[in-house]
C-alpha cells in the first residue's frame, strides 16, 4: 500500500513545502522503507528522514522503522544540527542493537539519511546508500556519498559512474546501521528560495538517471504530485525495489 504526506512549515522568511511518498513497488510484497517528516521543537524548521531496510536480512522493515523512530526522537528536540544528527544516528543504531539482542543476535540492518532544515541551512547525515540530492539553478547535485561496494569501485577508478545503475553488486553495502559501531557522514549546505531537497531510497535513484530526477523535481506542480510521479517513474523504469521519496521545496514565505 502506498503511503503519502504533504505539509508546509515556516522557517523565518522561508516556507518549507514538504511531501513524501513510499510504495512497495511492483516486485516486492512488503515495504522495507520507512520515512518521517517532523517539525522541530522549539525552533522552526523540520527533520526529514528516510531508511531502507536491508533486504534478505531478518526484520529489515523493523530495522528501518526503529532507525527512523529513534533518530526522529532525538532530532525533534532540536539543538546544534550536526551534534543532533550524530546523536540521532547513534540512537538509531542503539535501537537496532537492542532489537538484535532481543532476537538472539540475528543480523538486521538499514540505511539512514536524515536532513535537518532550519535557519536557511540543511544539515545532513548519511549511512548506507539512500541518498540526498539538491536541485538548484537547473542542476541536480548528489549531496551524500554512497557506502557501497560499487561506489567505492567508482571512487577508486575501477568502475564508471554510469555502470552503477543496474550493477549486479549495487546493493552490497559497506556501511549500514546494524547495531555494530559505524561511522556517519555529516554534510551541510545553505538553502535559498527555489531550492529543492530530495531524499530517496535506491529503488528510485537506481531506476532514474539524474536528468530525469532534475526534470521531475523542476516541474511547477503541487509537491505531492511531484513525489507520486517520481515513484511512478521509477516503477515504469523497471525498479525492482521499494520506491520512497521525501522532497522539500524552499519557497518565499508570504
Amino acid at each position: 500500500m502506498r503511503s503519502a504526506h504533504h505539509t508546509q512549515l515556516v522557517d523565518g522568511a522561508l516556507l518549507l513545502d514538504v511531501a513524501a511518498v513510499s510504495d512497495p513497488g511492483p516486485a516486492r510484497v512488503a515495504n522495507e522503507d520507512a520515512w518521517a517528516v517532523l517539525p522541530l521543537d522549539p525552533r522552526p524548521g523540520c527533520a526529514l528522514l528516510l531508511a531502507d531496510g536491508m533486504g534478505g536480512h531478518a526484520d529489515g522493515a523493523i530495522a528501518a522503522y526503529l532507525a527512523v523512530h529513534g533518530a526522529g526522537t532525538v532530532l525533534r528536540a532540536g539543538g546544534d544540527p550536526h551534534r543532533a544528527l550524530a546523536d540521532a544516528v547513534g540512537e538509531a543504531n542503539e535501537a537496532i542493537a537492542r532489537h538484535r539482542a532481543s532476537r538472539g543476535g540475528a543480523v538486521t540492518g538499514t540505511t539512514l539519511v536524515c536532513v535537518v532544515v532550519g535557519g536557511g541551512r540543511a544539515s545532513i547525515a548519511n549511512v548506507g546508500d539512500s541518498r540526498a540530492y539538491l536541485v538548484r539553478g537547473g542542476r541536480v547535485q548528489q549531496l551524500t556519498v554512497d557506502h557501497s561496494w560499487v561506489a567505492e569501485q567508482v571512487r577508486a577508478g575501477h568502475l564508471s559512474a554510469d555502470a552503477v545503475q543496474g550493477h549486479p553488486h549495487r546493493s552490497l553495502l559497506t556501511r549500514a546501521l546494524t547495531g555494530d559501531a559505524v561511522e556517519v557522514d555529516l554534510y551541510s549546505t545553505d538553502l535559498a528560495v527555489g531550492d529543492v531537497l530530495l531524499l530517496c531510497s535506491d529503488g528510485v535513484w537506481d531506476a532514474l538517471p539524474d536528468a530525469e530526477l532534475l526534470d521531475l523535481l523542476s516541474a511547477e506542480r503541487p509537491l505531492d504530485e511531484v513525489c507520486a510521479e517520481l515513484c511512478d517513474a521509477a516503477v515504469r523504469a523497471g525498479s525492482s525495489d521499494n520506491v520512497s521519496v521525501v522532497v522539500c521545496r524552499v519557497l518565499q514565505a508570504t
